[in-house]
Order: C-alpha cells, then sequence, then structure tokens
C-alpha cells in the first residue's frame, strides 16, 4: 500500500467540515490530529463524528485514516 501523508490524504477528510463545525482542536492541523487520533478514530469510525446532519466518513476514508496512523503519522 503507498504511503498515506497528513497533508495528502487526512486534512482533506476533514477540511470539508471546517466552515461548518466547532472544533476543540485543529482538524486540519498535523499536530492536533496525530496527538488526538486514537480519540479522532474512535469517533469517526462510529462514534458519532461527524454528528447529523453530516453524512458519516465514508468507510475507504475511515481506512486510510487507520492506515495513517499504522505507517507511523506520516506528515
Amino acid at each position: 500500500m503507498p504511503t498515506v501523508s497528513f497533508q495528502a490524504d487526512i486534512a482533506p477528510i476533514f477540511a470539508q467540515y471546517r466552515g461548518s463545525m466547532l472544533w476543540r482542536l485543529d482538524l486540519t492541523n498535523y499536530e492536533d490530529v496525530k496527538a488526538n487520533a486514537d480519540l479522532l478514530y474512535s469517533q469517526i469510525d462510529g462514534g458519532g463524528m461527524p454528528p447529523s446532519p453530516y453524512n458519516p466518513i465514508p468507510p475507504d476514508q475511515i481506512q486510510l485514516f487507520k492506515t495513517w496512523m499504522a505507517q507511523g503519522f506520516q506528515p
């Protein structure tokens, strides 16, 4: 599998929600997402993120996030 990077693959997953949601951390900031990756993964993988009325993050993007974690959080 190709290397998953934050800039190219992960930030765009969250950037689509940036204008319409209030966040406790910046989901387009590498350090914030890396530091909270386990919590974020649990939230996007069936834990209620993003909240209604937004559509759930697609399974392929959830897997991409999991792969990014497993590959060591490439920037």
